[in-house]
């Protein structure tokens, strides 16, 4: 995961989502420009009415000027009033529109990154730490965008202010700058420290969520209550969240001392301004008008610029999560795409050329000048015991790693010349670890939106994959939704069906290259031999690679290489390999033992 790692500057930041913006609803333009107006005329509504009330009252005392004065500004404030809290109303939907966009964004990066990335912690942090940029109305992007609205009216009323308390004294003006930008300095303090803590935070976070998460996931369901794992998981969770707890306690315990000295800071500020009113009033004939005028303006000066100011602060201080954002959607993949055309076969040479191979971060090799080729049309079992590097050969071939030195061929040209995307096409593969979605049978094996689905060809596939008995069982066939978080009526299927349907899926992508990573682990030896046997048949001419640890399962392979320690120690057919009387023929007669019933039934 690479990415420049340059902190972009408040205002770039600041012009890269508003150029966003503009790009998509320039109608929130013209909405924030209306805005502004009309939220730097409200204050001074208040300001001016009061004295010119008490002019007249102290004056002529005039009845038709009082209520006139009076009326005219009640509807003057109404209309203002209205048009601010009605501009808010139609502003906010659009901002989180935005907000939405960019979660879409972040969401499609996530999904589209590197996958060793999705095994790192590093990354996993930076992901939650650019969560907090979206996940909020009033934080990140969409608090900025409103901070932001108030900020253009705050800072066209503020000219006003200083415009009255600049006639009054440019000395009281000069001390309400200084006392609200020291209170302004304090609070920046504080937010800087905040964001040191953010990595920090977020690791707790996500700790905290996967336990939580883990708590009521109904996967886990029947093993929590087995193994009575409820207390571990709540210890757990109150251990983490303890953390992250201590965490917020120190950055609040930071704010409170900046809320003393803000107190102090106001106390100074109204004993000086207000005691310099009242004199102007006893000794220098300052009318009562003019005193309640300035009286109400510097009363607001000092929060109207505390208000800019925190509005700056907090723009700031999401300027910061902001710049994680951009950062992340800036990522480029660390393997360059190309976008040579892949070759249209029927089915295609696979070729595994002097490669080595170790997980990022990590020195131990898997794989060291492993070679491999295999034949167009040709059928492989890769077999061996666990951890001899079978799991990884496919991570490899399907381009979620990639190799540390040499180079995987397919016709001759290095997958790596590529894109991600169209090679993807080519490939139909099931994993060992069967994922299936809270969405219809029907959109599970097609994996497209429900109106793109060929509902013809997904029957065909689960009855191939021998689960259509199961489905069309159902009252809702294909239609039924498996599990019950988006559908109450949804079901749940066992782990042999769910693994036959994940055999369905494969089909119905209809790759040319088939690779069956131990798909069928939850069934028996025959049920699993039966499925491999009957996907051979439907597959044709395609170039295929299966992997079990059950030998019997794969006997009818053109070719099997016996994988140990990252090395292929064996290779050769079914009958090759009992003949040789090694590792492959041992691990074979170990496993007859087991199931000699079925070993028979599948010679």
């Amino acid at each position: 995961m690479r990415g420049n790692k340059k902190k972009g500057t408040l205002l770039s930041n600041l012009k890269y989502i508003m150029v966003y913006a503009w790009s998509q609803d320039k109608v929130l333009f013209a909405q924030c420009g209306v805005y502004t107006i009309l939220a730097s005329i409200a204050p001074f509504i208040g300001i001016f009415l009061p004295k010119f009330l008490i002019d007249e009252l102290l004056g002529q005392k005039r009845i038709e000027i009082i209520l006139m004065t009076l009326i005219g500004f009640f509807l003057l404030s109404s209309v203002v009033n209205y048009s601010i809290a009605w501009l808010r109303c139609a502003y906010s939907p659009r901002v989180t529109k935005i907000r939405t966009d960019y979660i879409t964004m972040i969401s499609d990066k996530i999904m589209k990154m590197d996958f060793k990335n999705t095994e790192d912690p590093e990354v996993l942090n930076k992901i939650k730490s650019v969560m907090n940029a979206v996940m909020s109305n009033n934080t990140g992007v969409e608090g900025v965008y409103h901070t932001l609205l108030g900020l253009f009216g705050r800072l066209t009323a503020f000219v006003g202010y200083i415009s009255i308390v600049l006639f009054l004294s440019p000395w009281i003006l000069l001390f309400l700058i200084i006392n609200v930008l020291i209170s302004y300095a304090l609070t920046m303090r504080v937010k800087k420290y905040e964001y040191s803590q953010k990595e920090k935070a977020a690791d707790k976070d996500r700790r905290t969520f996967y336990v939580f998460d883990t708590m009521y996931d109904f996967a886990y369901g029947k093993d929590i209550r087995i193994y009575d794992l409820k207390n571990i998981l709540i210890d757990k969770f109150k251990k983490f969240r303890g953390e992250r707890i201590d965490i917020s306690n120190d950055v609040q315990e930071k704010q409170l001392k900046v809320k003393i000295v803000d107190v102090i800071l106001l106390v100074i500020r109204e004993c000086v301004v207000y005691g310099y009113l009242i004199y102007n009033v006893l000794f220098r004939g300052m009318g009562i008008g003019d005193f309640t005028m300035y009286f109400s303006t510097i009363n607001g000066f000092g929060d109207w610029m505390k208000g800019i100011l925190d509005d700056l602060a907090h723009i700031k201080a999401q300027n910061m999560y902001l710049d994680d954002m951009r950062e992340f959607l800036e990522i480029k993949s660390e393997n360059k795409e190309k976008t040579r055309d892949i070759p249209i076969d029927s089915s295609y040479e696979i070729e595994f050329k002097n490669v080595s191979f170790k997980y990022p971060k990590t020195d131990k090799y898997i794989y060291k000048n492993l070679s491999l080729k295999i034949k167009k049309g040709q059928r492989l079992a890769i077999v061996g015991i666990n951890g001899a590097g079978k799991t990884t050969f496919v991570k490899l071939l399907c381009r979620l790693y990639e190799p540390t030195s040499g180079e995987i061929l397919i016709n001759g040209v290095n997958i790596k010349d590529f894109s991600k995307e169209e090679y993807y096409k080519i490939l139909s593969v099931v994993f060992q670890d069967i994922k299936t979605f809270a969405f219809t049978v029907a959109e599970n094996v097609s994996l497209e939106n429900l109106e793109d689905v060929d509902r013809e060809k997904v029957l065909h596939c689960i009855e191939k994959a021998g689960v259509g008995d199961k489905i069309n069982s159902l009252e809702k066939g294909i239609d039924t939704s498996l599990f019950k978080i988006l559908d109450g009526e949804g079901v749940e299927l066992s782990g042999g069906e769910n693994q036959k349907l994940a055999l369905a899926r494969a089909l119905y992508k209809n790759g040319k290259i088939v690779i069956l990573d131990e798909p069928t682990s939850a069934l028996d030896a025959v049920a699993e031999y039966n499925i491999y046997k009957g996907f051979d048949e439907l597959i044709g001419d395609k170039t295929a690679i299966y992997i079990s640890h059950r030998l019997a399962s794969t006997k009818f392979c053109d070719v099997i290489a016996f994988f140990e320690n990252g090395e292929i120690v064996e290779y050769g057919t079914h009958e090759e390999l009992l003949k040789k009387n090694g590792k492959y023929s041992d691990m074979f007669n170990i496993q007859a033992q087991y199931y000699k019933e079925e070993s028979g039934a599948l010679a």
